[in-house]
């Protein structure tokens, strides 16, 4: 296995752990309370029909086959993704030109957990919108809006279940920047620098952003709000205390398309590539800045 895996496999082996712990305690009391809600068991996310089993095996199961249509896709969610930068930087009356900046091939094992682990973040802060919208018995059964720990449980729930279906949204980011498209702009005339970014970036910066402070106030309000209402030997304490590694939980759903993701990627940068040639980008070539010789 390569190395670059191991934090993603670190992450589904944390989320198979989960459930088989969530399912041990699902039988065992604490005096005359369960120490968790028997839902979690019977139910798990109450938007997805069946028990606990079958809800971990779509769970596990969308991403893969998200993937799998996105795979015959891509390059179509990539012209999107394209025309809707020109159209945003012509509205911010910044018209740039667009090109390609190949890639090497090699990756970090961190880069590909912060991949995950912003998809997991975003979710996370997804999920919590919802419920802040009064939706929360989407995800839980015996939902009651009054209660705050209530509330943190539908957020846990309901953040496994926005987790396999967001992916969609990074699949092209992540293939936009993997693939090098760049847009650029050169002012010739005016005392500016030359202008050159990832034509990714701009939705990374929208999706990480948002997910990062929205996931720091829900968790805050959360977990206060929790601690505030129950006392330390209440089991429902579990929750608020488990909402703080659930991001980094949530990213063993992900393990799967990531490898698959990284499998098909140098096929899919060539489908790409030809797609784009009907565009004429041109191949952007950066000059290797410690060859260069200075002149004295």
């Amino acid at each position: 296995m390569d190395k670059k895996y191991l934090m993603i496999l670190l992450g589904f082996f944390l989320s198979v752990a989960l459930f088989v712990i969530i399912s041990i305690l699902g039988f065992v009391k604490f005096g005359p309370t369960p120490l968790i809600p028997k839902e979690y068991v019977t139910e798990f996310i109450l938007i997805i029909p069946g028990p606990l089993i079958t809800d971990i095996l779509l769970l596990y199961a969308i991403p893969v086959v998200i993937y799998c249509l996105f795979y015959y896709l891509a390059p179509y969610f990539i012209i999107v993704y394209i025309k809707l930068h020109k159209f945003i930087y012509w509205i911010m009356r910044r018209p740039s030109k667009y090109g390609i900046f190949r890639l090497g091939t090699t990756v970090k094992p961190g880069r590909l957990f912060v991949r995950t682990f912003v998809v997991s973040l975003f979710s996370f802060s997804i999920a919590a919108l919802i419920v802040q919208m009064g939706y929360g018995d989407l995800f839980r059964a015996g939902y009651n809006e009054e209660f705050i720990f209530h509330q943190a449980e539908a957020v846990f729930l309901g953040t496994f279940f926005i987790c396999a279906f967001m992916i969609i949204l990074f699949f092209p980011v992540w293939l936009l920047e993997d693939s090098g498209v760049v847009s650029y702009r050169v002012f010739h005339a005016e005392r500016m620098p030359v202008d050159i970014q990832g034509v990714h970036s701009v939705y990374y910066a929208i999706l990480a952003g948002y997910a990062g402070l929205s996931t720091i106030l829900s968790l805050a309000r959360y977990i206060i709000g929790t601690f505030r209402t129950l006392s330390l030997s209440d089991p429902s304490i579990l929750t608020p205390i488990i909402l703080i590694a659930l991001p980094f939980i949530v990213t063993g759903l992900l393990a799967i398309p990531i490898v698959l993701y990284e499998y098909f990627l140098a096929r899919n940068r060539e489908r790409l590539y030809s797609k784009l040639a009907g565009f004429k980008f041109p191949e952007i070539m950066v000059p290797k800045f410690e060859e260069m010789q200075i002149e004295k």
